[in-house]
């Protein structure tokens, strides 16, 4: 189980640098002393059970690692939401997981609007507020003379609950399992050669299943070290990089593409084993640039919420960017045909993936899972190939989702509430490049003669995460749509 793992690796290097914020270093045996004493609050205080779901709304912060440890030997289950969502959308989730209890601070509180006052039901558990971090609390407590609640919970049981963009405008539940989880950090972990020696930067949110699996729950794991960043900074990132030995740098394409934007040469990083991109495709000659800069390769590593990582690209990188390398060992790709059939390499077809990270269905979607799922794999929708070296390469993406800095939007949501201001009659919306190659949503309106843009923001504002908020948008007299239904411009 996650809460076994977390106490082996406690008792094999008690005194190694588990987390440092900035301000506070954190060992492996203090952490696990605080999230012991933070189990005890959630069974004797709060009475949450086996089972229960659990909201972790926090940024990248040690009272999320406890969270999520504490939670797993509760035998609950963890809920992770972004913390941009706003009490509309926060809505949604409260009633579709059956959220119990909802952990987080007293600054993040405003995000929730009305709910704490209405929903008596859900306890809200301000981290701010209690003394679980305080350094006059370290007692005798170790992985050998411990308290162990009376839970118990097997490879099979639930754990994690992941949220994703869905094709109907609402965001569908990924389930995973403590097995799911293990084996989706252990494949990545034994691909890049993870030890205790490693020192991650993780700036990626763990709200993203990748921030999640590949940048707090795989350091932990293997007895490595954590550098948290709660937002991304580029010329603080930088420094950090340079003056904690950083090795293990997981990011997007707009990450590295900011970090080649204000970098000079004056920037070494001789410590630094991979730095790994991931979330959205790379823009062509990113990896190029980054390399002329630093001196170290950007490697594509190419995944989802349903699958976990499928590959990673290693070894020496190709001419054509595009590849994302070899599937990791225990992932089966293949590239299939409209009508079915297996494809030979270099020929173009959807992705399909089988994994012992991948999940079995979505929560309460038995059309969806029908869609998804086929003879046990998962069909990503993306479009790609193999090379006769058995490197996979992506050459389209089939799902309409927009990407904003590896946060995939369903456009039809950011619709839906536009279409609900009294003002707008039709509306549009899609993703479009930037200069730096990665997408911002654009948003087309059909709407009153008075209606302003500022009045438009305002309204999502409201309504929406700020990531989904339109960055353009233009008023049209009308949108064409062709026989299909698709719109005939953008």
């Amino acid at each position: 189980m996650i809460d076994d793992i977390f106490a082996h690796v406690t008792s094999h290097y008690p005194e190694h640098r588990a987390v440092f914020d900035g301000k506070n270093n954190f060992t492996y045996r203090e952490l696990y002393v605080k999230q012991q004493q933070l189990v005890r609050y959630l069974i004797d205080e709060l009475q949450i059970g086996k089972g229960e779901k659990i909201v972790l709304f926090l940024p990248n912060c040690v009272e999320f690692i406890l969270s999520f440890f504490a939670i797993a030997e509760v035998g609950a289950i963890v809920v992770p939401l972004n913390i941009h969502l706003k009490e509309k959308e926060l809505r949604y989730y409260i009633d579709k997981c059956g959220i119990s209890a909802v952990i987080t601070d007293s600054y993040l509180l405003s995000q929730w609007g009305k709910i704490p006052s209405y929903m008596q039901a859900i306890q809200f558990i301000l981290f701010d507020k209690l003394d679980i971090l305080s350094k006059n609390i370290l007692n005798s407590l170790s992985p050998e003379n411990d308290f162990h609640p009376s839970m118990e919970t097997s490879l099979d049981d639930e754990f994690l609950y992941l949220s994703t963009s869905g094709s109907t405008g609402r965001p569908k539940i990924i389930p995973r399992t403590h097995y799911n989880v293990i084996a989706g950090a252990e494949n990545v972990g034994n691909a890049l050669e993870i030890t205790n020696q490693d020192m991650f930067l993780s700036v990626t949110p763990f709200f993203h299943a990748n921030g999640l699996s590949n940048c707090m729950f795989l350091p932990i794991m293997k007895g490595a070290s954590i550098f948290l960043m709660r937002q991304f900074s580029p010329r603080n990132m930088l420094r950090l990089i340079q003056e904690n030995n950083i090795t293990i740098l997981f990011g997007s394409p707009f990450i590295f593409s900011t970090l080649s934007d204000i970098a000079d040469r004056t920037f070494c990083f001789p410590s630094l084993r991979f730095c790994l991109s991931t979330g959205a495709p790379m823009p062509k000659g990113l990896g190029k640039i980054f390399f002329s800069k630093f001196g170290i390769p950007v490697r594509q590593l190419y995944g989802s919420s349903e699958t976990g990582t499928i590959s990673i690209q290693l070894g020496d990188l190709p001419e054509d960017e595009s590849s994302v390398g070899r599937p990791l060992n225990t992932v089966t790709v293949k590239i299939i045909s409209k009508d079915g059939r297996e494809l030979p390499p270099y020929e173009v077809g959807e992705i399909v993936v089988k994994s012992p990270v991948m999940i079995k269905g979505y929560v309460d979607e038995p059309e969806l899972n029908k869609e998804a799922f086929s003879n046990g794999y998962f069909k990503t929708e993306d479009l790609g190939m193999f090379d006769r070296h058995g490197n996979l390469y992506i050459s389209g993406r089939g799902k309409k989702f927009i990407n904003v800095a590896g946060i995939k939007i369903d456009p039809l949501e950011i619709e839906n509430v536009l279409l609900s201001f009294h003002k707008v009659r039709a509306v549009f919306v899609t993703g479009v490049k930037n200069r730096r190659g990665t997408e911002m949503i654009k948003a087309m309106l059909v709407a009153q003669p008075d209606c302003s843009v500022s009045e438009v923001i305002a309204y999502c504002k409201d309504k929406l995460a700020e990531y989904k908020i339109p960055r353009i948008i233009e008023f049209k007299d009308e949108i064409h749509r062709d026989i299909m239904g698709k719109v005939a411009w953008q």
